[in-house]
């Protein structure tokens, strides 16, 4: 499954940041601008980061500009800069550090390290300055990557973020938007954690291991956010490429995958991250094959109720009693899928495509650390399920009732499949927050008291 793109992690992060701040903006502090180093100029300052020569005024020039202007900027509360605000992170970084000359980045680093740690942890700076700053932190390396090598990330910078992870995710009070904002600099890291002190490399994998693990978030979150997290944390800890000492990391995501209080899109999101686990699984040992395979025919046989409770109710709303209506094809196909555009129709091809090639990819990482040859077998089934719908969802042009068909065949066959080990499906949550809502709505409309007909004349 896709990664949640761009547009939907600012759309849940920034609902978190607005409800983490009051309306009122008296309260808000920002460093003030200087104005005398702000005349320095954008074109100079980039111009110079680049090359790193200059003369020694020109070199404080500079470094003034970064302390008392560019930094400060990210530091306002009005609207404007507000909004602005993720377009100057992005340009600073670029221009100041990640295109710097080797001789400038240091300078720069420190002057952001200082700033932007302040503005994270006092309240009484804007939280999207706040959640700002942890982005930027969590972006911060000792030394940067080039052509040739990996970058290798600021330890003071990573250490601060275990910290509030692994302090914050316990305390009710600890904002959840920070929280999330560290959570997307540790995935970073642990990308090159071999970069890090090994004192950390154990306090990263800890942290992200933390909120994987964690049940319940006591912070007050919607399901999305909550759900949100725990990804983040699951794809750092993939990012090692390890599944740990005692397999410590496979369990982790198999007991997270596995929890039918999650989303199912969220678990296939899990379910698709192993397979950046391909190689370590050709190599394991002590894998509980058991459990795993159940793990992910349970997950196999949600999703094909959920699909085939779908496709019964698109029939039923497309032919009609009366065997008329729509439900014909549709031309595209999969060519409008990652678009970021709402296919124009009620029945989700889409959501198929990508529940179904998350699940394969997980099923076929995970299957080399089975040796069981009933447990083998069980899997390829499933495969050999799904591949068929995945296949009419990806033509150029989809017959939705053709597709609601396959559907409904692999749901027979999974449920066949997986009946030997005792693994029967469970009502799927719902899959957004307005879902849910939905969801409320017509159950308090089903729980009414009907209305007494008239008496008769």
């Amino acid at each position: 499954m896709k990664k949640l793109n761009a547009a939907r992690l600012v759309t849940l992060v920034g609902a978190l940041v607005l409800a983490a701040s009051p309306v009122a903006t008296a309260q808000y502090i920002a460093k003030p601008i200087d104005e005398q180093a702000k005349r320095f100029g954008a074109a100079k300052a980039k111009q110079y980061a680049r090359t790193g020569t200059g003369d020694a005024a020109t070199q404080a020039a500079f470094k003034a500009y970064i302390e008392g202007y560019a930094l400060p900027a990210m530091t306002q509360y009005e609207p404007a800069a507000l909004a602005d605000m993720s377009k100057q992170r992005y340009d600073f970084m670029r221009s100041f550090l990640w295109g710097a000359a080797p001789s400038v980045q240091p300078v720069v680093t420190e002057a952001t390290y200082k700033l932007m740690y302040e503005v994270a942890i006092k309240g009484q700076y804007h939280m999207a300055a706040r959640y700002n700053a942890m982005l930027m932190l969590g972006d911060l390396d000792a030394k940067y990557a080039t052509r040739d090598t990996p970058p290798q990330p600021l330890p003071q910078a990573n250490k601060f973020l275990t910290d509030y992870v692994s302090r914050g995710i316990d305390e009710p009070r600890a904002p959840a938007a920070l929280i999330t904002g560290a959570l997307i600099g540790l995935e970073r890291h642990a990308k090159t954690l071999d970069g890090l002190p090994p004192e950390n490399q154990a306090a990263t994998i800890a942290a992200l291991l933390k909120v994987v693990e964690k049940e319940e978030f006591p912070q007050d979150v919607s399901p999305s956010v909550a759900q949100w997290m725990r990804v983040i944390a699951a794809r750092g800890l993939a990012n090692t490429k390890s599944l740990g000492e005692g397999n410590k990391y496979h369990l982790a995501i198999m007991k997270a995958l596995g929890d039918e209080e999650t989303r199912l899109n969220t678990r296939v999101r899990l379910a698709e991250l192993l397979g950046q686990y391909q190689e370590a699984y050709a190599a394991a040992t002590g894998i509980d094959e058991r459990a795993t395979v159940q793990t992910l025919l349970q997950l196999a046989t949600d999703i094909a109720a959920d699909e085939n409770q779908r496709a019964v109710k698109f029939e039923e709303e497309a032919v009609g009693p009366g065997g008329g209506g729509g439900g014909g094809m549709r031309g595209g196909g999969f060519d409008n899928f990652g678009t970021g555009t709402e296919i124009p129709s009620e029945y989700q091809v889409r959501r198929i495509v990508l529940r179904l090639t998350g699940l394969k990819k997980g099923i076929q990482a995970v299957k080399p650390a089975i040796k069981d040859a009933k447990f083998v077998a069980m899997l390829d089934e499933v495969i050999q399920s799904i591949d068929p719908v995945i296949a009419t969802a990806t033509q150029k042009s989809v017959v939705e009732l053709n597709l609601t068909r396959d559907v409904k065949q692999m749901a027979t066959a999974i449920a066949a499949t997986t009946a030997s080990l005792g693994v029967e499906a469970v009502e799927a949550p719902p899959e957004s927050d307005e879902e849910e809502a939905e969801a409320e709505l017509e159950e308090g409309d089903e729980a009414k008291p009907a209305v007494p007909a008239a008496p008769a004349a």
